[in-house]
């Protein structure tokens, strides 16, 4: 199929939803500037659906039962290269439904915001020239990421575009852009007192005391923080605070905690939201699993976070991230928490120091800027009149060699 306006195809996964989050924040960016077509496509869920289900559901269970699995194949694997055996067999996945898609659309683009890097283990076999680009979704670098035949790196560290370099990528390649966010939280900066003019506007619209401190509890997107009933318990118990708990999709722990709390005057329950942004804007604090587009949230907002008891892999190098930057604390348990927190809230100059660190860490609305870089270096000269730099696709038989 030909096609004469330009066209992106984003390849993320469905484990967890940081990896989809960033693909569509992408997307919507896109559409922003002018980039009509954007086909975001679930490789695996695609490709292999039976598989995809199978290892997600491994991959959530790892986080709540068998933690240390997941760590040591993670770590094992953290300095693998492009080109061994494992490599090889990780990225083999999904290139048939790759071919379906790209001799469908013919897409000028590539982004990966999930490491799959089915294209450019592919790249010299079917004779593609069109660009490759990484989008990296953590705060730590994995070797899944890393690719000879990746064109461009978007990092949302000075660190892990240092590691990059240091691992063999070359430094023009290599653009430290934060990580792509809903749009909400890409907004114009605003002043100290603009900020707390509207974090007392949105607390009143949604009923909550402005004179408490307000603390914020993550469960997970998929509802995966355990001792939620613990935490809630242990906050409740102090006179000055209120909390806002986020159950995710977790629909059986939000019923829970839903009518066990239906009559707190202090403590409120929600499901799934599309407002992060707000919870996160007027809070004083966040109790969180570590995921890398939840930290990138918590940066944009400036959001002291507590981390409860990472999991060894990139949970943990998040985790390790910012509390070496002195913008969280990790809590193994309920009782370091319980005492970490208690400082925090009954000390504000602890929390205004972490608001301070999560501060330095900001960085530019990342998927405007990525976006605009992609369509200026990429995107730019695709018209229809333009057909002859559209990237050729090896073909043989009509079909992909």
């Amino acid at each position: 199929m030909q096609h004469g306006s330009p066209c992106v195809l984003i390849v993320y996964a469905s484990y967890g939803d940081g990896h989809l989050q960033a693909a569509r924040s992408l997307r919507d960016s896109l559409y922003q500037r002018g980039i009509e077509r954007v086909i975001l496509l679930d490789l695996m869920a695609e490709s292999h659906p039976w598989m995809n289900e199978m290892t997600r559901l491994i991959y959530m269970q790892s986080f709540k039962t068998i933690p240390h699995l997941y760590g040591w194949f993670y770590y094992r694997t953290r300095e693998m290269k492009a080109g061994t055996l494992l490599s090889n067999w990780l990225h083999s996945f999904g290139i048939r439904r790759l071919r379906e898609v790209m001799e469908r659309e013919q897409p000028h683009l590539v982004i990966h915001t999930f490491p799959q890097l089915a294209l450019p283990h592919l790249r010299t076999r079917w004779g593609l020239t069109i660009p490759l680009v990484n989008i990296v979704t953590d705060y730590d670098l994995h070797g899944r990421w890393l690719h000879p035949h990746i064109d461009h790196y978007y990092v949302p560290s000075e660190e892990m575009r240092d590691e990059a370099i240091r691992r063999g990528v070359a430094a023009e390649r290599i653009t430290i852009a934060g990580i792509p966010l809903h749009h909400s939280f890409e907004q114009p900066e605003t002043d100290e007192e603009q900020r707390r003019q509207q974090r007392r506007k949105l607390q009143l619209q949604t009923g909550l005391d402005p004179q408490r401190r307000t603390v914020l509890l993550l469960a997970g997107a998929y509802g995966v923080l355990k001792n939620v009933q613990e935490i809630c318990e242990m906050i409740d118990r102090r006179a000055d605070t209120q909390l806002i708990v986020i159950c995710g999709k977790n629909k059986e722990l939000c019923e829970e905690m839903g009518k066990r709390y239906a009559h707190h005057p202090y403590i409120r329950i929600e499901g799934f939201t599309k407002r992060m942004n707000d919870w996160m804007s007027m809070s004083d604090c966040v109790i969180t699993k570590p995921g890398g587009l939840t930290m990138a949230e918590c940066i944009s907002c400036r959001l002291p976070a507590f981390l409860m008891n990472p999991v060894p892999g990139q949970e943990l190098e998040n985790a390790l991230y910012l509390e070496a930057r002195q913008a969280a604390r990790i809590c193994r348990n309920a009782q370091e928490l319980n005492a970490a927190l208690g400082s925090a809230l009954d000390q504000p100059e602890i929390l205004e120091s972490m608001r301070r660190h999560m501060d330095t860490l900001r960085t530019p609305p990342a998927s405007a800027q990525i976006t605009q870089e992609l369509i200026d270096r990429y995107l730019s000269r695709v018209t229809d009149e333009a057909a002859a730099i559209r990237p050729m696709l090896a073909l043989q038989g009509g079909r992909y060699m």
